[in-house]
């Protein structure tokens, strides 16, 4: 029974491949896993290859491959046909040989297979051959450079030591054999002596660009300390840096030739700028210097550049605000909508979102002044609120004590005892001194805003932070400036005591 193998993906017939392989079959095929007796037209050997290896890439024949054993008298007539000399006996076809190249003499260390299957005898002699570290080195002291440590490649930093000037450095073999000299202070010193002209030339180059030389000619590269003959300006430009200079080496005399080469002329830039609605109120100065000028549209006094204007802004800022606010303004008939519909009536003209909107509210009938921007986030009436401080209610003004802080404190809290805020402070340590009742929130509030206004205007800051007072520390003093006997009389002296409805007052 024939073996088949597995199925052949080359759609060629197998004696089609054989002989593309160089092989001519001399018995039926197999099967692609078996030998096939062919013959290598070649060499004219005959083998036995397996139609797999050779669909894989695999030389047909083992004798020209050099997988066969081959006479040491047969190799080294191979390796004498390719032009080396052993040196030593035949080591096997796939170890190194060492050998002499006849045409250049050096020693080089082959394989038999390589140089069997046509490659060249001998590294130094190949069109890529590697650089002979003994020719580098003999490269490197034809160009006054002393190698440091061993040759690395042609493109790898060397480190050598200047014979000329002794100075270390690192240049590559590559930038030797370009051209270059290896050692930058040497360079320097070339190119200065090359480029070099005598003190009286290089002052005539100086004096021909507009500067007079302060001190004796440094050389080409180096700063030479002159004063400019345009402005008298001291400044030090390099000699090579003035050669084929169109713009002035003088800074100052380069801003100045820039400035005018980009300046506008006057009577254009006055006819431009006043066609953007602004009357000049100084001369023109250039594009980017503020100009002075009067916007017809609002009367305000201004200073842009006429670069911003030749740049689309508008100039003034004033009506630049104003057309931004515009943008940005409320229908006065939605803003009268929106408060209707918290209940409040307006009493006055819409005027912004921000600014406080005297209203009626149609539940209590008060008068406040809310925000509209406060009535769309959910606020209302004041007195009609559920939380928080009862403007409405009667209230109390209270003074409280802290002995450990030496503080004391005005405040406001409702007349009724229930969440009492007075309650709350003694939780922090504060001590009730003094409370007074008043008929409604709004007159505790206006006493404890007056004491305030009293006490800030002579002088007395907050006294604590809201680290130590979270809730009320803007209405503190300090206990030995202020007392609060002081308080309790300034309290007294705003508004008249009035009974509580529910409780009397509690005096200290």
């Amino acid at each position: 029974m024939v073996r088949t193998g597995r199925p052949r993906k080359d759609p060629r017939e197998p004696a089609e491949i054989m002989r593309a392989a160089g092989l001519e079959p001399l018995a039926p095929y197999p099967g692609s896993g078996l030998p096939w007796l062919c013959r290598h037209v070649a060499c004219g050997r005959e083998v036995t290859p397996r139609l797999s290896n050779v669909t894989k890439g695999q030389r047909g024949c083992i004798h020209c491959s050099g997988r066969a054993r081959i006479e040491p008298e047969a190799a080294a007539a191979v390796m004498r046909a390719a032009g080396l000399e052993p040196l030593e006996s035949y080591p096997g076809s796939d170890r190194h040989w060492r050998c002499r190249h006849v045409a250049c003499g050096r020693e080089v260390t082959p394989t038999y297979v390589r140089i069997n299957s046509g490659a060249g005898a001998c590294r130094w002699c190949a069109p890529n051959a590697p650089v002979d570290p003994d020719a580098a080195a003999a490269d490197m002291r034809a160009a006054g450079l002393e190698p440091l440590a061993p040759y690395q490649g042609v493109d790898t930093p060397w480190p050598v030591r200047c014979l000329t000037c002794g100075t270390c450095g690192t240049p590559t073999l590559g930038s030797i054999r370009g051209g270059q000299g290896g050692c930058r202070p040497c360079g320097r010193r070339k190119a200065d002596a090359a480029m070099r002209n005598d003190a009286e030339a290089a002052s005539a180059v100086m004096r021909a660009a507009g500067f007079e030389p302060l001190e004796p000619y440094p050389g080409t590269a180096f700063a030479w300390k002159s004063r400019c003959t345009r402005c008298g300006t001291i400044v030090s430009p390099r000699l090579g840096s003035l050669a084929g200079r169109s713009r002035p080496g003088c800074k100052p005399c380069a801003d100045r030739a820039n400035g005018i080469a980009q300046r506008h002329d006057e009577g254009l830039a006055v006819a431009e700028i006043r066609e953007h609605g602004f009357e000049p109120q100084e001369p023109y100065r250039g594009v980017k210097y503020p100009w002075r000028c009067l916007c017809r549209s609002c009367g305000t006094i201004t200073s842009p550049t006429f670069g911003s204007i030749l740049a689309g802004q508008s100039g003034c800022r004033r009506c630049a605000d104003l057309r931004a606010a515009a943008a940005r303004r409320e229908d006065p008939e939605r803003a009268a909508v929106s408060m209707r519909e918290s209940g409040l009536e307006p009493l006055e003209p819409y005027t912004t979102s921000m600014a406080p909107w005297r209203c009626r509210c149609i539940t209590c009938g008060r008068t406040s002044t809310p925000t509209l921007a406060k009535v769309r986030s959910g606020r209302g009436c004041k007195y009609c609120a559920r939380h928080g401080f009862d403007r409405a209610a009667p209230a109390r003004v209270y003074v409280v004590t802290h002995d450990r802080h030496h503080a004391v404190k005005i405040g406001v809290a409702g007349a009724r005892r229930r969440n009492d805020r007075i309650a709350q402070h003694a939780r922090f340590g504060w001590a009730l001194f003094y409370e007074r009742y008043v008929p409604t929130g709004d007159d505790a509030l206006a006493v404890e805003q007056a004491i305030l206004r009293r006490l800030r205007a002579a002088g007395h800051g907050v006294f604590l932070t809201a680290v130590q007072l979270p809730n009320g520390w803007t209405e503190t003093f300090d206990a030995q400036r202020v007392s609060a006997a002081e308080l309790r009389a300034a309290i007294r002296e705003e508004h008249p005591a009035v009974p509580s409805p529910t409780e009397p007052p509690t005096l200290f």
